[in-house]
């Protein structure tokens, strides 16, 4: 049966999960816009990618394009504490239910226009330099209006709206509230540089982290032949009490008082502006209505620390267009059609935040730094690191034991513990990172 729209679905942003939702309709048949604010390419923080993405992107049809890119293979990460005493390798090819362990570091300008691309490619017609303004929901549809870089504006009439829009909220701040994690609220500072060392053979390109006394850590991410992008993620109290004027001199401030970092960056040179990122991790209270639905980072974002988020945001643009092909194809987009995506995605976001909590406790990271072959337990823990989002009853089992390890650990030291700093130290001058110079964002 034909019906009044313009469009079946628009979907309001074109990042991973905007343009994985569109994918998807557009393959089913489905008539898609896709409005995007900006004009990409635009930066993007969010680099390395996990194993099972390419489940993901095989799912909507990109694989191939992606993979021609040729992006940096990333295999693993290590993870280094401050003064480079303990040094742990997760290796996915080790991990169990990880069908692929090789997956990418990307520079999210090219690979989010790649997605947009590939989008368009199947069908959808994407739009950019165009900001949705305005959505009126009735019983028969929803008139979506939006306007272009000139601000003419434009209205169309859809039957559902998939909100992409990242943080901007374009429909979340309209339903619902946005929920802040009081465990993960930090602050990341980052930039790129050139001339990084990177390790040998197939490791070359895998991500490394770098652990502080203060739970802080940063990030290592090897983003092409030549760019390594480097971040700090710092507790909001311990950033509130560090913070330099400007980015730059606050990145220099961390590099400077970690010393594996500060020889990491000791004789490199800055290749971008330093950017500050507001890290909040945060579940949004409301992810679906009566003809709408929240993806990605509009709905859930969560602590960067196992880089969970493309992995995230792309798979709740797939199952919220598979709900919304289904629900077209009966004539029912009420709000309760979306309840089983709402709980999938709030398991799979607290799935990933145990892990993302647990790092920040000083006794996971004890067991993390000492990690036994015994019972399959690290392998299940790669797991998820990995990307598992729905382990077996198996690699459950094996979480749960390690989780009880971790709470043991608190009181009784079963492996050994790595014991904060008083202070860090601080490096000399000269190792410290070259400085650029754009001011501060307000």
């Amino acid at each position: 049966m034909n019906q009044p729209w313009d469009f079946d679905v628009a979907v309001v942003g074109g990042g991973p999960a905007g343009t994985s939702a569109a994918s998807v309709l557009a393959r089913n048949g489905r008539r898609i816009l896709l409005l995007e604010r900006e004009s990409f390419p635009r930066f993007h923080i969010g680099e390395s990618q996990l194993p099972w993405i390419n489940q993901i992107l095989a799912k909507i049809g990109a694989e191939k394009a992606v993979a021609a890119a040729g992006f940096v293979e990333k295999w693993g990460a290590s993870f280094t504490t401050a003064d480079s005493q303990a040094d742990q390798y997760a290796d996915f090819a080790r991990a169990c239910e990880v069908p692929n362990p090789q997956s990418y570091q990307v520079p999210r300008a090219e690979f989010d226009q790649i997605l947009l691309e590939h989008a368009a490619t199947c069908g959808a017609v994407v739009l950019q330099g165009r900001a949705a303004l305005e959505a009126a929901f009735d019983d028969h549809g929803v008139a979506l209006t939006y306007a272009d870089a000139d601000g003419k504006e434009t209205c169309v009439k859809v039957g559902a709206i998939i909100d992409a829009s990242g943080r901007t909220g374009f429909l979340a701040k309209r339903f619902g509230e946005r929920k802040k994690d009081p465990v993960l609220q930090n602050i990341a500072v980052h930039r790129q540089y050139e001339g990084v060392p990177r390790s040998e053979g197939r490791r070359a390109g895998d991500i490394r982290m770098v652990t502080r006394p203060d739970k802080g850590w940063f990030w290592f991410i090897p983003i092409s032949a030549t760019t390594m992008s480097v971040g700090a993620v710092i507790p909001q109290a311990v950033y509130n009490a560090s913070a330099k004027p400007t980015p730059e001199e606050t990145l220099s401030f961390f590099v400077a008082e970690t010393p594996a970092a500060a020889r990491l960056l000791a004789n490199t040179s800055p290749v971008s502006p330093a950017r500050f990122d507001a890290d909040y991790s945060y579940l949004h209270s409301r992810h679906a209505g009566d003809r709408f639905v929240l993806v990605g980072d509009a709905g859930a974002f969560l602590d960067p620390i196992f880089s969970t988020g493309v992995l995230m945001a792309m798979q709740s643009g797939i199952e919220a267009a598979e709900t919304i092909d289904a629900g077209l194809r009966d004539g029912d987009l009420r709000a309760r059609r979306f309840a089983a995506y709402e709980r999938r995605l709030v398991r799979r976001y607290h799935h990933f935040r145990r892990f993302a909590a647990g790092f920040y406790d000083p006794a996971f990271r004890d067991l993390f730094f000492s990690p036994s072959s015994r019972f399959g337990i690290y392998a299940a823990v790669l797991s998820v690191l990995g990307g598992n989002w729905h382990p077996s009853w198996q690699t459950r089992l094996r979480l749960r034991a390690f989780f009880f390890l971790v709470a043991l650990q608190r009181f009784i030291p079963l492996a050994p513990r790595q014991q904060p700093a008083a202070a860090l130290t601080t490096v000399p001058p000269q190792a410290q990172p070259m400085e650029a110079r754009p001011n501060r964002p307000s």
